[in-house]
């Protein structure tokens, strides 16, 4: 008995190094907490709604969190984790125009008929270039969460990136032509992030949860959220819970390991709410990008990802941003001109009209994401046209079971191109801790078994 507990004790001990070794990092002066309405620390005089979270000092945040959960006065506490944007170095030059995604046919279409109504996006990220001349007229005030004012300057060319590929000014002869260039758009900086001294563009968690809570309060119809990160964070999930309510569709990257989010989480994408659209990031040539994390139940779509064109700061451009940071904001502007063709429509629908959508692949089904394809404008508009909000949980948003071989219709929408031939070959990554647990179960049972017998 006693050579089976020293086994099982070893491989506790390699579960918890193990655990240890691979947590994120996070303030250890800072919790999130919320506290219990009637709790005694839940006073009016506190400086946030009694419903929301408050990030407050302590010593040691480990030691903190035991003693609070403890208490029997909070409903959770958890470590003010430090979130990164999901950008990858520029190392592809940008080629190719993603005919797959219908944009021309989206701008010619729309180009057909009125305006619209205005959207009000707002992109939590490190803020934007305000005095670019690729955004004069569509920029509204925001907030700066680390500096605790309202100009979220961007520091890092990370949001401004995300802005130009969203709605970057065209045909106007000079710089480039955002995704949702021709659709009524305003875009609220919300600053949570900032550029380091080590290059990282990164921020905390308590400052994205009150970035989204300012976002959905200020009436933003979208929310672009190019970063996560891979621990569970109740907090966060009660502030994309609170944007669901009020009807915001978060448009999330799914993240850039190259793994599958099916097997281990990714957040904000991975959080099971119908206003969350996850983002995965494909190369021009229609396949997943070699970065990309993918799911096959937790990421919805793929969107161009690799090389691609933008603003940056300084008035300036970059010709090669590469990761799910910036295949998120397609499938925002994409969202946002279904919008204001249809502003009567509510987040889930939204969603459900991007992924009944996309584009497939004409030679064989995927695997990597749940609508089985990239997203496509033209595509969305047309069923945006069509659409009955009445019936949404009788659509099917998995790819249809039809024989795929045949060629695309010539009316596809942009659809043919280069194809979306979204697939990977990677088999889910195994994690050590939780093989190591598995061992550990396994011996305990084989043991106690003996022991009964």
């Amino acid at each position: 008995m006693k050579d089976f507990r020293t086994i099982c004790t070893a491989v506790l001990v390699l579960v918890l190094t193990g655990i240890t070794l691979h947590a994120a990092e996070y303030r250890s002066g800072e919790l999130i907490v919320k506290f219990k309405t009637k709790g005694i620390q839940s006073s009016s005089a506190l400086s946030v709604p009694q419903e929301r979270p408050m990030v407050i000092a302590v010593d040691d945040a480990a030691a903190a969190i035991r003693d609070l959960e403890a208490s029997g006065e909070v409903e959770y506490a958890e470590p003010n984790y430090i979130i990164e944007a999901e950008d990858v170095p520029d190392d592809w030059p940008y080629e190719g125009q993603w005919s797959q995604l219908g944009l021309e046919d989206a701008w010619t279409l729309l180009a057909q008929r009125d305006l619209g109504a205005e959207v009000l996006i707002a992109v939590i990220d490190s803020g934007v270039d305000l005095s670019h001349p690729e955004f004069q007229g569509i920029i509204v005030p925001g907030y700066d969460f680390p500096n605790n004012d309202a100009i979220p300057e961007d520091n890092s060319g990370h949001g401004t990136k995300v802005c130009g590929i969203l709605g970057a000014a065209g045909d106007n002869g000079t710089g480039i032509a955002g995704v949702a260039w021709d659709v009524d758009i305003t875009i609220m900086p919300v600053k949570f992030m900032d550029k380091g001294t080590d290059g990282k563009t990164t921020g905390t968690l308590s400052d994205a949860i009150d970035s989204i809570y300012f976002a959905v309060d200020h009436g933003a119809r979208i929310i672009n959220a190019s970063w996560g990160f891979y621990e569970y964070s109740r907090a966060l999930q009660d502030a994309m819970a609170y944007a669901q309510s009020k009807g915001v569709l978060v448009v999330a990257s799914a993240g850039n390991k190259g793994q599958n989010n099916d097997v281990k989480e990714h957040y904000p994408s991975n959080y099971p709410l119908d206003n969350i659209t996850a983002v995965a990031a494909m190369g021009e040539d229609g396949t997943l990008a070699s970065f990309s994390n993918y799911g096959r139940t937790t990421v919805d779509v793929a969107a161009p990802g690799v090389g691609i064109t933008t603003t940056t700061v300084n008035g300036g451009y970059v010709a090669w941003a590469s990761g799910t940071s910036f295949a998120t904001p397609f499938v925002t502007g994409i969202a946002a001109m279904v919008l204001s063709q249809f502003p009567d429509l509510d987040c889930r629908s939204l969603r459900d009209i991007l992924l009944l959508s996309a584009s497939q692949t004409p030679s064989a089904g995927s695997n990597a994401v749940a609508s089985g394809g990239c997203v496509n404008a033209y595509q969305a508009l047309v069923t945006g046209e069509g659409y009955d909000p009445s019936t949404k949980d009788t659509q099917e948003t998995e790819p249809s079971s039809q024989d795929t071989t045949a060629a695309p219709a010539a009316d596809s929408g942009g659809s043919v191109g280069g194809g979306c031939l979204i697939q990977t070959a990677q088999a889910p990554a195994s994690s050590l801790p939780t093989v190591l647990l598995m061992l550990s179960i396994v011996l305990f049972r084989v043991h106690r078994r003996k022991d009964l017998e």
